[in-house]
């Protein structure tokens, strides 16, 4: 009908109604939902480890409790007790799979340490059952300790041991896996210092075997010299300890956390021969290492430099306790360790990949 009515009124001349039309409904576009948000970028390390000794325990500690996070590794570096730890990681790291890999690195040192307590379980150097209970761990007036410097002033390990002895040899050959370690995908470097040259030499995952953590562990007074290649070569500690340009170098865009055994830092000036000697130790053995991060840090591009430190727990302990396998000393070392680790995580943490939170007055 109401088409025939317009039909209609345009034949007698009549004008269209016009029907009003309703106003437009708003125009609604439609468009995604809302973003999802992506997790944050795990944060992103390269580890520096110091040698001393059995106080590597205590490193022990810092990267247990460090791998109880979600971090994402990409190199570690080492001297002396500071490679054998870089090495149990590793080789874990990389036995524990995708899935596991930081479990597998926390069982690997685990059990690397549980084992060197076993074989220095008859060492000389021993805690008396007092100081045991009471957890006072500076050995330098033990008998064994004294036992030991008077054998250091007048023996040379050239007139009573083998030329391959080592008390961890047959340790380490039982458990450094080589290949696991060179498919692990984490960088690795190893410090040793050159006898004759007097120059420091790196060692990468591609070569690390038995010997050359020994040589990086070779202290002159107590071994002798490790043989590689025809070289022959002491303690890394002298010269890197641990090694950090390298490890930055390999590891760009990775933050540093350097882990130091070695107080950098004393409550007094000590008066007795154990102490000046056991303050003559720290010095030296940091000195590489303070060096090191001074020149880093005055790069153009330095990398972020962070940095876990002993000062707190280990400053009263001696030279000789370095050498004490006792297993209830590595325990007190490793939560010491833990301990100072959580509060790293706690404070610093949050600033991988924005800024540096290495402090220390020895940088001052």
């Amino acid at each position: 009908m109401t088409m025939i009515r317009r039909l209609w009124n345009r034949v007698c001349g009549k004008p269209a109604t016009v029907q009003p039309t309703a106003p437009a409904e708003p125009l609604e576009l439609s468009g995604p939902g809302p973003m999802l948000a992506l997790p944050p970028p795990k944060p992103t390390l390269a580890l520096a480890l110091q040698g001393g000794g059995a106080h590597g325990a205590f490193t022990w500690g810092v990267l247990d409790r460090l791998l109880e996070e979600d971090i994402r590794l990409v190199g570690v570096s080492g001297a002396s007790a500071g490679a054998m730890n870089a090495a149990m990681l590793v080789q874990g790291w990389a036995r524990g799979g995708p899935d596991g890999a930081r479990e597998g690195a926390r069982a690997e040192l685990a059990n690397f340490w549980e084992r060197v307590s076993a074989a220095g379980r008859l060492g000389p150097i021993r805690p008396n059952l007092a100081d045991r209970l009471l957890g006072r761990w500076n050995v330098d007036n033990a008998p064994g300790s004294h036992l030991v410097e008077w054998a250091k002033r007048w023996i040379t390990p050239y007139q009573t041991q083998s030329a391959d002895f080592h008390p961890l040899r047959g340790l380490l050959a039982e458990t450094v896996e080589p290949e696991l370690i060179r498919r692990s995908g984490l960088r690795l470097f190893v410090s040793a210092t050159n006898v004759r040259s007097g120059a420091l030499r790196l060692f990468d995952e591609t070569e690390v075997e038995v010997d050359h953590l020994l040589a990086s562990a070779c202290l002159p007074h107590l071994f002798r010299a490790v043989r590689i290649d025809g070289q022959d070569y002491w303690d890394g500690g002298y010269l890197a300890n641990p090694p950090l340009s390298p490890l930055a170098e390999a590891c760009p865009g990775a933050d540093l956390l350097v882990v130091a055994i070695n107080p950098f830092t004393c409550a007094t000036t000590p008066q007795d021969p154990a102490g000046i000697a056991a303050r003559l130790n720290q010095i030296t053995f940091n000195a590489a290492l303070l060096q090191e991060l001074r020149c880093l840090s005055a790069r153009a591009a330095a990398p972020r430099l962070h940095l876990i430190d002993a000062d707190e727990h280990l400053q009263d302990l001696g030279v000789y306790s370095k050498l004490m396998t006792d297993w209830s000393f590595l325990n007190w070392l490793r939560d010491a360790g833990r301990e100072a680790a959580s509060r790293w995580v706690e404070q610093n943490l949050g600033r991988v990949g924005t800024e540096s939170s290495a402090r220390t007055p020895a940088l001052a």
